[in-house]
């Protein structure tokens, strides 16, 4: 183990190996659970555990969770460029991009066209309206999907089978159990509000 993995729990270092596999990025939560074997609560504290010891960070593109690899030796941060290696073995940074001047062209400065001596007027451009798509109007509302259930797995069943197989579900980067809920069938999101208690798993 490398670094500050050798401080994290075995939970996380299941994590950490399927990420490094894939390189971090966007990975669903679906793939995480069958490539670890963990539930979404173990998923969930083995993250935690991983941006506390420095391993990893977590941003959001969209509604989505991004993975970026860090702190660890050898391992360049997710989206950056590979360092170059000179003939003699070394490491060399990144050759900063080339920005291509701008055109002569594109540089001179806008000059409106001149005002035009027809005094004649002209018709009034047709407003658009505000839906084109006559088929979004009739869109049924989208269910709130709340309740007490077994785990989060068993409410994901519930959410596919109200709101359509594809849906996408991302979590808060916060960590208080609140979630999005985006559903293609409804062409609409909705947000829950989470808790695990030995009740089961509350959603509102």
């Amino acid at each position: 183990m490398r670094g500050g993995v050798n401080m994290v729990s075995a939970k996380a270092e299941k994590l950490l190996a399927v990420i490094q596999a894939k390189g971090g990025g966007i990975l669903d939560e679906y793939l995480l659970r069958d490539k670890t074997g963990l539930s979404h609560g173990s998923i969930v504290a083995g993250r935690k555990e991983l941006e506390t010891a420095g391993l990893l960070q977590l941003t959001k593109q969209g509604r989505k969770l991004y993975y970026t690899l860090t702190g660890q030796e050898n391992a360049p941060l997710t989206g950056q460029p590979p360092l170059a290696t000179s003939p003699a073995g070394g490491s060399l940074a990144p050759a900063p991009p080339v920005v291509s001047p701008a055109p002569a062209e594109r540089q001179a400065a806008y000059s409106p066209p001149p005002a035009s001596d027809d005094t004649s007027t002209a018709a009034p451009a047709m407003a658009e309206p505000p839906n084109s798509d006559p088929a979004a109007a009739f869109l049924p509302a989208m269910p709130h999907i709340a309740g007490t259930f077994y785990d989060f797995d068993e409410w994901t069943d519930a959410l596919m089978n109200a709101l359509g197989a594809c849906i996408y579900i991302s979590e808060s980067l916060t960590g208080d159990g609140t979630y999005t809920v985006y559903s293609h069938e409804y062409e609409g999101e909705d947000t829950y509000l989470t808790e695990t208690t030995e009740d089961g798993f509350i959603v509102q």
